[in-house]
């Protein structure tokens, strides 16, 4: 079994590339999120610090980020380890004719595929670490990792790397068990068939009723809570990115059925634009609709989710800044810098001796409030809520009153976000038991309903009742109007104009935004070396065709261009899914939120992700198909 795999190391390298990559690369990204977690969650920080705060946020997109590469590597390496068992058919035809049993022959696949996830895995440890301080500067950069949490000791580091060595063998191996079962199912028979063409994935009824199903049970129930419920808008727009990633696996599933009707206009565009290699690109696309649909269907996952993802974010950030910028009426904020706090009654804006005049101070106390449990949500969470002076408040913000007058608001009273109202079917003097931040329930008067509760918080309390049931209060930001720049420049704190303060304004948290960015280069990454392994094993089986085309009179450039050609075609087709993915989910979700028809697009990393899927498509290609040979190296390839 050893000699048969290193066997196959030598002679075919590029059928292991795929699966080596994939499982290197697995073991340096779980070595380093498990050396940051390791960090994150040894270090003892004060409770309610601000360090704590960061280890938390820390922990929880680390541990975000562990599942999804353990997820996409079973994908990846299990879709890559079948790929390169179809190649070695005909080796295992051979060796059932020789006596091999099928469970001998199961065996030496698993074993096969167990050395060389252990063998990539011990290389892709070795960078695990240099992975690991460059995340942690990055985090801590992004104020995402507190500073004093260090990397753990060197006999952690061994542990951990062994530990990933262990586990990215066994992933490769279970995600392999397809393939271990299909190679002891071989018969000598297959020594008689045409390998060329395995590649394809022919269509079946139960792929087919399995596509309809998951578009009828999962996509068009979603597509109809967002665009036609009543529910409130942060609910259905939350309902988006749930949306595109039910559509996008559905398309892959339909890809066989979808695909050869997108691939007509494409081949017309080939057919015009080149008369002549355009006519065999086009008939190639034509005629292995099959291989076409495997080199699109990861386009379409790495575009897709690059494009809906962050563009959710993105149409959301929009519709922030806004609100924002539509309810802001302060000439000037003050705002606290990382790692410090500003006071909940400061000096200046007490009216003491140490007040300001010509400056009117709008202290907006930073609080928590749980609202009662509903349908929707039984066990809701503690959202961020201000404790501010109603009739100082409305001159410095405008909430968009919808029912009721925030300068109403006293002791004993609170204002409500139009969302929560709309969940809990509140009115107007309605009397309501909230939680607050210490954890009494006081029963509250509801005396005003706002729209702009998507930029700002989903309650308002008197500033009075925030500072008795808050522990250790802190004010979120003070608000100026008049001569804010009289204001006293204090350590740790920073005045800005308000044009200075919107156009400084993070819309997103940052780890949000990570966690969105982190999450598309691991998912576009992997479907990416998916479609490069694809498109490599689409060319070594069209090595016949190849030499023929080259026999018939076909230039090396004109070979060139026809291989560039079907990629790019197959390429377009995936990018045309991942549009049409976009569009149902991205439209509605921006009309939710009240940006317009046109949702917001991250456009550096959306083009960034689709020239990375073209040339994961096209280079491979290229490479595996050698169109700058001669016939008899066309020929001679063909032989191998």
């Amino acid at each position: 079994m050893r000699r048969l795999f290193l066997a196959e190391a030598r002679v075919h390298p590029g059928r292991l590339a795929g699966a080596a990559v994939a499982c290197a690369v697995t073991a340096a990204g779980v070595g380093a999120c498990t050396l940051l977690l390791i960090a994150a969650g040894r270090a003892d920080f004060p409770a309610r610090s601000v360090a704590a705060a960061q280890a938390e946020d820390a922990r929880s997109l680390l541990s975000l980020l562990l599942s999804m590469l353990l997820m996409s590597a079973v994908v990846v390496i299990g879709s890559t380890v079948s790929l390169w068992t179809g190649q070695r058919l005909g080796q295992f035809a051979v060796l059932r004719a020789l006596g091999v049993t099928a469970g001998r022959l199961r065996r030496l696949v698993a074993g096969d595929v167990a050395r060389l996830a252990v063998a990539a895995a011990a290389v892709g440890a070795l960078g695990m670490l240099p992975l690991a301080h460059a995340g942690r500067r990055l985090l801590v950069d992004r104020e995402l990792f507190p500073e004093a949490a260090s990397l753990p000791s060197s006999g952690q580091v061994w542990g951990t790397a062994v530990g990933v060595c262990i586990a990215t063998g066994a992933v490769a191996v279970l995600s392999a068990m397809a393939s271990v079962l299909a190679a002891g199912r071989v018969s000598p028979g297959a020594l008689m068939k045409d390998t060329e063409g395995s590649l394809a994935s022919r269509r079946s009824r139960a792929r087919l009723l399995t596509g309809l199903a998951m578009a009828l049970m999962l996509c068009v129930p979603l597509l109809c809570v967002m665009a036609f419920t009543q529910l409130p808008a942060t609910v259905r727009a939350a309902v988006a990115p749930g949306l595109a990633l039910m559509l996008i696996p559905t398309l892959a599933v339909l890809a066989p059925w979808i695909v050869p009707p997108l691939s007509r206009p494409v081949c017309a565009l080939l057919r015009i634009a080149d008369r002549r290699v355009g006519r065999i690109a086009a008939a190639g696309l034509r005629a292995a609709p099959a291989r076409t649909t495997a080199m699109a269907v990861p386009v379409l996952l790495a575009v897709g989710i690059a494009v809906c993802l962050l563009g959710t974010g993105a149409t959301m950030g929009q519709a922030v800044a806004r609100q924002t910028a539509d309810g802001l009426r302060a000439d000037g904020v003050v705002t606290a810098r990382p790692g410090h706090r500003l006071p909940a009654q400061p000096a200046a804006a007490s009216g003491g001796p140490g007040a300001l005049s010509g400056v009117t101070a709008t202290v907006l106390v930073s609080t928590q409030i749980t609202a009662p449990p509903t349908s929707l949500d039984d066990q809701p969470s503690p959202v961020e809520a201000w404790g501010a002076d109603g009739s100082s408040l409305v001159k410095s913000l405008d909430l968009k009153e919808r029912e009721g007058r925030l300068s109403d608001l006293r002791e004993g009273t609170f204002a409500s976000g139009a969302d929560q109202a709309e969940a809990h079917h509140w009115r107007l003097g309605q009397k309501v038991r909230l939680a607050l931040a210490d954890g009494s329930r006081p029963e509250l008067t509801l005396a005003a309903v706002y729209e702009r509760d998507l930029a700002f918080p989903a309650f308002v309390i008197a500033r009075t009742t925030a500072l008795e049931h808050t522990r250790e209060p802190y004010a979120d930001r003070i608000l100026l109007s008049g001569a804010y720049r009289s204001w006293p420049k204090e350590p740790g704190q920073t005045v800005a104009s308000r044009a200075q303060y919107l156009d400084r304004l993070q819309p997103r948290s940052p780890a949000d935004d990570l966690a969105s960015r982190l999450i598309v280069s691991v998912v576009s990454g992997y479907a990416l070396l998916a479609a490069a392994n694809t498109a490599s094993l689409a060319q070594r089986d069209r090595r016949a065709q190849r030499a023929h085309l080259r026999a018939l009179g076909l230039s090396r450039g004109q070979l060139l261009r026809c291989v560039l050609y079907e990629a790019l075609g197959a390429a377009a087709v995936g990018a045309a899914l991942a549009a049409a993915t976009a569009v149902a989910c991205l439209v509605p979700f921006a009309a939710a939120l009240g940006t317009g028809a046109l949702p917001a697009l991250d456009v550096p990393w959306t083009v960034a992700v689709l020239a990375a899927a073209v040339l994961a498509v096209a280079l491979p290609s290229v490479m595996t198909a050698h169109p700058m040979s001669t016939v008899q190296r066309q020929f001679a390839r063909r032989a191998v």
